[in-house]
């Protein structure tokens, strides 16, 4: 059982909304016994069986506020429930996930099965162009959020060396 599973979302194939995909591919090297790393993709409903047996989910996906692209937001569900679902995808939009993420983590917490700790990050989309790279203000934002999810969540130290 991993203490802690962080899960990247996205469509690989979809320009900016990669980006949790990405994320998490950052994130591999600090997999421990008690961290789990995964590419969740497209995971809609699966989410519910990625909660089971975690105490701490973090979770990496592309918001759509109307901000700057590659802004990052930090949000908690429960408390946060209303606002993930109105700047991640749903299914009542054109998503990409087939199900989206604020409406499978209110179904996880109206069957009382959200983990201790739900956190989103959040990055703000340039594009969604299919076929296309991330945009630059996206990239920029990846060494960023894998550095606020290594301190702040996990608690470790990171390399600073530029060589």
């Amino acid at each position: 059982m991993a203490n802690i599973k962080i899960i990247g979302l996205g469509n690989s194939f979809a320009g900016d909304d990669a980006i949790g995909d990405i994320v998490a591919r950052q994130l591999l090297p600090y997999q421990s016994p008690s961290v789990s790393v995964i590419e969740g993709g497209l995971a809609g409903l699966n989410l519910l069986h990625e909660m089971e047996e975690t105490e701490t989910l973090i979770l990496i996906d592309a918001v759509h506020s109307q901000s700057e692209a590659g802004n990052i937001v930090r949000f908690i569900a429960p408390q946060d429930l209303d606002k993930i679902g109105q700047l991640t995808w749903g299914s009542s939009t054109a998503s990409t996930h087939a199900f989206g993420l604020g409406e499978a983590l209110t179904l996880a917490n109206t069957l009382e099965l959200l983990p201790q700790q739900v956190i989103l990050y959040g990055i703000e989309l340039g594009h969604i162009h299919p076929g296309e790279p991330l945009s630059p203000q996206v990239s920029r934002a990846i060494p960023l959020v894998v550095l606020r999810i290594v301190k702040e969540e996990l608690g470790q130290p990171t390399c600073t060396n530029s060589n």
